[in-house]
Formats: C-alpha cells, structure tokens, sequence
C-alpha cells in the first residue's frame, strides 16, 4: 500500500501522507517521496501542498529503521533524508505544510522545509529526538534557529517536548493557526492563487532568501545584482504591468514564463 498520495489539481500538486494514523517517515516512506520530487510530474505544477485528509501529520521516524545501525550507515539514512529536506527547499515554486494532528520529528523538518506552515488548532508539535538519544537528523535544529533564533531553537530541540501552536506561532515558527474543520479548504484555496503567481519572481525571492540567511545581506544584494534582471525579460513581467495599468494592482493572472 502506497505511503503517500500524490494529485494535480490544475497546476497545485498535493502530496497526501496516507499511512494513518501516525504516518510514520521509514525507508518506504522516503523511497515514495524521493520519486514524486524528481518525477516529471514536479516540473509541471507551480505551488506544492502537503496535507493529511485524517489522523496525524507524522509523528516521526519509526525507529525500527535505526536498528542495527552503526555510523556508516546512518551516515547514509541521514545523508538521503537531509537531500530531501534540500530538496523541497529549492523546489522554484511556493511550498506548504497543512498540519492536522501530531508534526513530531521527521515530520516537523518536513513542515520546516516548506515555505509557509498552516496548522490546526489542534495540532501539536515536538523536535523529541532527544528522547531516544539522537538530535533531528534533518537539520531541523538548525532550521528552527532560521526561524526563531537560537534561544528558542534550543528550547524545543533540548526539551523534546510537545509545543502548541499558538506559542509557535508567536514564535514565528509557523504562519497560521486556523479552526481544523477549515484549516484544508483554506490551504488549498492559498495554494491555488499562488499558482496563479509570478512563478519566477517567486523563485528568484527564494534564492535571494537562502543566500542572505547563508552568506549575509552583502551576498545577497550580489545575488540580487545577477540574476533580478533577468525578470525583466519574462512574460510575466509584461501580464503584471499590462494588467496594473488596466486593472490596478493584485489583477495579474501570471503564466510562470
């Protein structure tokens, strides 16, 4: 039985995590998501949502897959899950996570590497590898200090502990906290406008983002020099002045070209 659900809803694909309740991140598990962001269906969409219909978001990495391992191997597991972590990063569109239940472990750096996260109320969330003896393996330490600095950083990895989504969000960890018989629908219906955006733009801010949190404003700017003038060749530049001077602003449906 597959892992994971994957869908196209015009240009919005959607990844659902069907092994419920718990949906546990194993070597299965990571095999199915590894061939839906490197399939060709990838290079057709231009906003990605992952979202669970019922049960929990993850609750982690089964630990049954930590067995027997030694530092080579694990060297190798954490190597895979880390480039996935990577890759969902630089994916050149708009990414989310809809939270609904637990976001424990693997699953809560799954929902880090997104770009926006949108949560149930009910939801909760833990960094708990500490508790077996391990940190997150996914560089969910590191990407929580991206969010909210490092004192707070420390306290959910150090702790291990279940965190609510209201403190998270204050936190600037997540985005949003909405009632969960909502929190799909709206989801959704965010992710179908960001298809309809500047998809390069969306892109070109991603990767001056990255490169101001890894190098600093000085490299970013430098970045910002190089590739920026690029969009004034776009399609979609020409549909976004066009239509601002039509329409106003916020008219534009853009082609991602």
């Amino acid at each position: 039985m597959s892992k994971l659900k994957f869908e196209v809803d015009e240009k919005l694909g959607i990844i659902t995590f069907a092994d419920t309740p718990l949906n546990l991140i194993d070597f299965e598990f990571v095999e199915e998501l590894e061939a839906l962001l490197n399939g060709s269906q990838i290079k057709e969409i231009r906003a990605l949502l992952f979202k669970v219909d019922k049960g929990n978001f993850s609750a982690g990495a089964n630990v049954a897959v930590f067995k027997g391992a030694d530092k080579n191997s694990s060297r190798e597991t954490i190597k895979r899950f880390l480039d996935i972590i990577n890759r969902i990063e630089e994916l050149p569109f708009p990414t989310m996570a809809a939270v609904k239940g637990m976001c424990v472990g693997g699953g809560f750096e799954l929902a880090l590497a997104c770009d926006f996260i949108w949560v149930s109320e009910k939801s909760q969330f833990a960094a708990a590898e500490v508790l077996i003896g391990i940190v997150p393996l996914g560089g969910g330490a590191q990407r929580l200090a991206q969010r909210c600095g490092i004192t707070r950083a420390k306290e959910i990895t150090l702790g291990g502990r279940f965190n609510k989504p209201d403190k998270l969000e204050r936190w600037n960890v997540i985005n949003r906290v909405l009632p969960e018989q909502d929190l799909i629908e709206k989801a959704i219906k965010f992710m179908r406008f960001q298809t309809n955006g500047p998809t390069i733009a969306f892109d070109t801010i991603k990767k001056l983002l990255r490169e101001y949190y890894n190098k600093g404003l000085n490299e970013s700017d430098r970045l910002l020099l190089e590739i920026v003038p690029e969009l004034f060749e776009t399609e979609d530049i020409k549909i976004g002045i066009e239509s601002f001077k039509k329409n106003g602003p916020g008219k534009a449906i853009f082609k991602g070209k």
